[in-house]
């Protein structure tokens, strides 16, 4: 009788849990700028993007980490839009992009998408900043597209991370998705996990948290599953090498999701790079040291790429 009656009560307490996480998210969507989102239909799915400046300008293009989307790099656009135009890409399974993908979702096909994308807006030379996992799919383009990239950005790079063990199987078992929604898309445990992991504390914003989450909160389970099973980071850390274009590696003192030790190791594997390290800034520099950020970049380009 005891067993019966402590399962009701966890079975209650998860159906608080999941009732009041898309009343949060919901919140969140009043804060998200849904009218400055365009989107793009690439090798099927449907693409969504944010633009910024005139296309005379160089092109930068800005690449999103894992569980990320757009919103992260906002606090760049106003800047960065003086002296670039600027694509940001929600990728496939995030953001506002499809969550419904047949294919392997490995970075190097991410990498794939996000070059569709900018074929179809008839844009031939660019530049790429990848965030975390996105550092993985800006290196994959610059390794496939060398004639298109002109200069690479690694911000707080998975690179040189070793990977987790894949997920199999266990995948499909639906209490092991409910579980994983709750562990990791809940509310609390999120805004802990930014606050403590991935930026200073003192620059947590609770509103463009709020629309973060929201965006957050729509990738199902199954996209997590499906980037674990298609990690393709060993092939990419022995191709870095081959990388001969200007490079910039920035790195926040305080990350704690990815060791700074990183910098160093993609700076020995890629010859025409320079590091660039951003104190009291974490895993997100462009949230905790925005101006910082910039300047690193506008130097960057002064000169060793313009």
């Amino acid at each position: 009788m005891k067993k019966i009656f402590f399962s009701f009560v966890v079975l209650v307490l998860l159906l608080i849990l999941i009732s009041c996480d898309p009343k949060i998210a919901e919140e969140g969507k009043k804060h998200l700028n849904v009218s400055s989102y365009r989107f793009e239909q690439v090798d099927g799915l449907k693409i969504a993007y944010r633009e910024f400046s005139h296309p005379s300008k160089p092109t930068l293009v800005l690449i999103h980490g894992f569980m990320g989307n757009t919103t992260n790099f906002e606090k760049l656009f106003p800047t960065l839009s003086k002296n670039f135009h600027l694509v940001v890409v929600d990728l496939p399974g995030f953001g506002l992009s499809d969550k419904q993908i047949s294919k392997p979702l490995s970075r190097r096909y991410m990498a794939q998408i996000v070059a569709g994308l900018l074929e179809k807006k008839n844009i031939e030379t660019y530049h790429v900043l990848g965030h975390s996992m996105g550092s993985e799919v800006a290196a994959w383009l610059a390794l496939d597209r060398p004639k298109n990239v002109a200069s690479l950005i690694l911000v707080s790079s998975s690179i040189c991370v070793d990977n987790p063990n894949r997920m199999t199987n266990f995948s499909d078992n639906v209490f092991v998705r409910i579980f994983l929604r709750l562990a990791f898309l809940n509310y609390q445990n999120m805004k802990r996990t930014f606050k403590d992991l991935l930026m200073v504390k003192e620059n947590f914003d609770e509103k463009q948290f709020l629309s973060n989450y929201y965006l957050v909160y729509q990738t199902p389970v199954k996209v997590v599953f499906q980037l674990a099973q298609a990690v393709d980071t060993d092939q990419l850390r022995e191709l870095l090498p081959s990388l001969k274009l200007p490079t910039l590696i920035i790195w926040g003192l305080q990350d704690n999701a990815t060791p700074v030790e990183g910098a160093s190791c993609l700076a020995q594997k890629i010859a025409n790079s320079r590091v660039v390290l951003l104190d009291q800034a974490g895993h997100l520099p462009m949230i905790d040291q925005p101006e910082g950020m910039v300047q690193a970049i506008e130097q960057f380009f002064t000169r060793f790429v313009i």
